[in-house]
């Protein structure tokens, strides 16, 4: 009886670590998160000295739960948009595709504020899990940013939080 018993724990030991070593995602149904969004991209750009700059960017992005594990670690992003200063006065808005290791995705509808320093965004639509998903979120502009080569127009991390619920 008791080899048996060993069999089975042993057995559901094996089998729930499969669903984390292929990538699962097992996340609460709702609840607040924080991570960081951490993109490489590039950008086609306009300038015209301090008063004039607009730039249409294409990047890619990893997401980093600041607790491993949590709400959106791990997943990777693809994020189209815009940002103009004209004479003081700055706007952002894009879009961003997410896509979790399961392979389900969420997209993401972000508005920079006035001040240049972040912005706010909402879940547009999603798949799989994130069908219905009702998020929240907020995402601040560090100065941690760097543009390593004329490849590459930009690569930093950006902290995010937020809420979210899923269906």
């Amino acid at each position: 009886m008791k080899r048996i018993f060993v069999v089975v724990a042993t057995l559901g030991a094996i089998l729930g670590a499969s669903d984390t070593m292929a990538g699962k995602v097992n996340m609460p149904r709702e609840g607040n998160y924080a991570f960081d969004f951490c993109p490489i991209g590039q950008a086609k750009t306009f300038a015209n000295g301090d008063k004039l700059f607009h730039m249409q960017y294409d990047l890619n992005a990893l997401l980093r739960a600041n607790s491993a594990g949590g709400a959106f670690d791990r997943m990777g992003a693809r994020c189209l948009g815009l940002f103009t200063n004209i004479n003081g006065k700055m706007a952002e808005v894009g879009m961003c595709e997410l896509t979790d290791l399961d392979g389900d995705k969420w997209w993401m509808d972000y508005r920079g504020n006035p001040e240049g320093t972040g912005g706010t965004y909402n879940s547009a639509a999603g798949t799989g899990k994130y069908d219905g998903m009702v998020l929240h979120g907020e995402y601040r502009l560090d100065n941690n940013w760097g543009s390593p080569s004329k490849e590459v127009a930009f690569l930093g991390c950006n902290p995010n939080k937020g809420t979210y619920k899923l269906k």
